[in-house]
């Protein structure tokens, strides 16, 4: 409302991105999002659009103006009982939906009303423990004892644990428990602090009941940094006493896959800690300290499994140009870490991930369906390469209730929001796709991917404004692997003829950016240069998404997908949504 004010006041004249900025938030440090967000919603509002407008212009690198005619309101003349149907109360109505509209997008997280979960007896978050040793470099330290602690009272019987990435959401937050249990919907809130000077080693737990503030237990422990495993086993079987449930589960060595070394288990802690970012250099030095991991204890299956995730995921981040190279390394990391952990449900997930990426789809769920609770809590937030898999084959039901799980035990994952936002175009709930982009967008994880799905959200919903709001988002946390194309593309936003030919020069130049070739040629109607790089780089994401829908309807689709094996999965799984068997033939016009 305040930015369609001072748009409004300017009486037609173009006001600067940094007017909007100096009288909106003055004093305030706000980035370009914020400003583009609230001239979405007000187009959105008003049925504008960015390449046609009617209310709002947006002046290229300069700043917006408001079109229509403004009338100033004499409040004094105005009889009270009578309405006054000018343009500025329309604004005014408007402008309040467009709020309402905007604040729904980023509602508490947890929302369960798509379904429907039996309550547990007990609900606790692990909240990160503090650093507090002198140097303040042990953060990596503290947050893998927490996350160590959400992995063994996860295996409780009766209690609900809060996911990973909610709890950590609240790093260094300063809002009182019982605000924290509110948003997380539980109980119980663990939380303590870590000092650590050499190898002298003091952690502080204690529980709280939210609802009361009552300390239901704490404790201090005072050790050597080689007894860690034993206190993290101290601490989770004082808190399942406390809460009254039984707790069976021994030190990491005796984990399937685990470790005894002390020395590898913190390069694995300090390889979860890099890789968090998902970029360039948080992959190398995770990958770096999980191969010092292996080196320490050759057999640490866990860490060999990981490994092999993190180069299965560097095409990611880096292009799929090396991607062969990088499929080698997994290959050979996760094969030892069956060697080492053959039942392990961490090596059997990342295993079934290597089959997908491979194209051994049947291979890939034969896997799976020996993780027994590849559906249950404990193994939710593995389930995306359960996800993954539903997705390339098109099975957009099983998938969308196991990620709605997903977000009931992790509501403040990016993760599951991007895989919730995909699926849900894929079934034409665009509102609630671009819903879940700003609930992963807000919990600050993945910006790269979610800002390269709103492009794919928004070409499918043929929505103008919010392209180029998850453009100018993308242009902010491009990754090397998309070899500059939002920006190209940002610059042409509007120029077809421009924007095909940057298409062009990016697929004769590499196939690593074939991916984005697709949607934006499928968004353009060059569906033949489309069909060319789904062809050369068939990634599965972009096949079952409505902006594609012209290149299923091309004869050669069919022949892609029998080429890859799909009809086989089918066949043994059940059809997709969106290809059928119809007179001995595959029909995906659907």
């Amino acid at each position: 409302m305040a930015v369609l004010g001072v748009l409004a006041r300017a009486a037609g004249n173009v006001v600067t991105r940094d007017e909007l900025f100096a009288e909106i938030w003055p004093g305030s440090i706000v980035t370009d999002d914020v400003l583009t967000r609230c001239i979405v919603e007000l187009r959105k509002a008003f049925g504008d659009s960015a390449k046609s407008p009617s209310v709002i212009e947006t002046i290229p690198k300069v700043g917006f103006r408001l079109l229509p005619d403004i009338q100033a309101l004499d409040p004094i003349s105005r009889p009270r009982e009578r309405p006054t149907p000018t343009w500025l109360v329309t604004v005014s109505v408007f402008a309040f939906v467009a709020a309402i509209a905007f604040f729904g997008f980023v509602a508490p997280p947890g929302d369960t009303s798509t379904v429907q979960l039996p309550a547990a007896t007990q609900t606790i978050a692990v909240l990160p423990f503090v650093d507090m040793s002198p140097g303040q470099d042990q953060g990596y330290f503290a947050d893998g004892l927490s996350e160590e602690l959400i992995n063994r009272l996860t295996r409780l019987d009766g209690l609900r644990v809060t996911g990973r990435n909610s709890s950590f959401y609240f790093k260094e937050s300063d809002e009182a428990l019982q605000t924290i249990g509110q948003r997380l919907s539980v109980d119980h809130v663990l939380e303590g602090s870590v000092r650590k000077s050499g190898d002298a080693l003091r952690i502080t737990a204690q529980l709280v009941d939210v609802r009361d503030g009552f300390h239901l237990w704490s404790e201090t422990y005072e050790r050597t940094q080689a007894d860690v495993f034993v206190i993290q086993d101290e601490i989770a079987d004082a808190v399942a006493n406390a809460l009254s449930i039984r707790l069976s589960v021994g030190e990491l060595g005796r984990i399937e896959g685990g470790t005894t070394n002390v020395d590898a288990f913190e390069e694995v802690l300090l390889a979860n800690a890099a890789g968090k970012a998902f970029d360039a250099g948080g992959m190398l030095r995770a990958i770096d300290h999980y191969q010092r991991a292996v080196e320490l204890d050759p057999g640490f299956a866990i860490a060999w499994q990981q490994l092999a995730s993190v180069y299965r995921n560097a095409w990611l981040v880096f292009g799929t140009d090396d991607q062969n190279d990088w499929r080698m390394k997994s290959d050979d990391a996760i094969a030892e870490a069956l060697r080492l952990a053959p039942t392990s449900p961490h090596v059997l997930t990342s295993a079934a991930f290597v089959e997908i990426d491979n194209g051994n789809w049947v291979d890939a769920m034969r896997i799976l369906e020996r993780v027994a609770d590849i559906k249950s809590n404990e193994y939710v937030l593995s389930s995306g390469v359960y996800t993954d898999l539903l997705i390339k084959m098109g099975k957009t039901g099983e998938a969308i209730e196991t990620n709605e799980r997903s977000r009931w035990v992790d509501p403040l994952h990016a993760g599951s929001a991007m895989y919730l936002a995909h699926l849900y175009t894929m079934s034409g709930r665009l509102d609630d796709a671009f819903a879940e982009l700003e609930r992963g967008w807000q919990a600050n994880g993945y910006r790269p991917q979610l800002a390269a799905e709103g492009i794919a959200v928004a070409m499918s919903a043929g929505d103008e404004a919010q392209l180029e709001y998850w453009l100018r988002r993308a242009v902010d946390y491009e990754l090397p692997g998309a070899r500059g194309l939002h920006t190209k593309m940002y610059e042409r936003l509007g120029d077809r003829e421009a924007s095909i030919g940057v298409l062009e020069a990016a697929f004769a130049d590499s196939r690593s950016t074939d991916y984005y070739v697709v949607l934006w040629a499928s968004y353009l109607g060059e569906t033949d240069l489309a069909l060319q790089a789904l062809e050369r780089s068939p990634d599965l994401w972009a096949f079952w998404l409505p902006v594609t829908a012209d290149i299923r309807r091309q004869p050669e689709f069919v022949g892609l997908v029998e080429s890859l094996g799909l009809d086989a999965f089918w066949q043994s799984y059940g059809w997709g949504e969106y290809c059928q068997p119809v007179d001995g033939a595959i029909d995906c016009s659907l």
